[in-house]
């Protein structure tokens, strides 16, 4: 048997066996079959060698090991931050787009906990700009009614978005989750 075919056995009999174990370590299939290929590539580049010196099998996982923590390093000194265009492009630091989404988030899921009076009276008067009468006739309410619906709104919004940044709300007995 040439050293190719022993190769492609090798592979063949303990491929996914490396597959699997690349994927406990990665958590992610794609990153764990570049990984497996990379190990592979060397292998293959020192079958003779490791066949004659030692365990193919121990080599190809060292090498999966090795490989996996290397993306791990690298990850800690260069993160991937999503939405951002890489470094050294001039929009790098002009715009995150990330707390943008997380204080729309964070918002939506505050308006959402509002009675739904005091919901349609935020969204009519705030996002769909309307003017208190014009809000007040949408909803055959008294203008009176769109103010204190209004002021109401907005105080249990900022609370919501306060406790909701600190994580929790402070009462007579000691700190408590939000939303509880």
């Amino acid at each position: 048997m040439n050293t190719d075919e022993e190769f492609t056995r090798f592979v063949e009999e303990r491929g996914l066996e490396l597959l699997r174990l690349a994927v406990a370590l990665t958590g992610d299939r794609h990153q764990a079959e570049d990984v497996v290929q990379g190990a592979l590539e060397r292998l293959y580049g020192r079958w003779g060698k490791v066949t004659r010196r030692g365990d193919p099998l121990w080599y190809a996982r060292r090498s999966i090991v090795n490989a996996v923590r290397d993306r791990w390093r690298g990850e800690r000194r260069h993160p991937e931050v999503l939405g951002l265009p890489p470094e050294g492009h001039p929009e790098r630091d002009a715009y995150a787009p990330i707390d943008e989404m997380l204080t729309r988030d964070a918002v939506r899921r505050a308006l959402d906990e509002l009675p739904p009076r005091r919901r349609m009276v935020i969204a009519l008067r705030y996002w769909g700009g309307y003017t208190e009468a014009e809000t007040a006739r949408l909803m055959d309410i008294t203008v009176g009614t769109v103010k204190s619906q209004a002021h109401h709104a907005l105080r249990e919004l900022r609370e919501r978005l306060e406790r909701a940044e600190n994580g929790g709300v402070r009462d007579g007995a000691g700190l408590r989750p939000a939303g509880r």
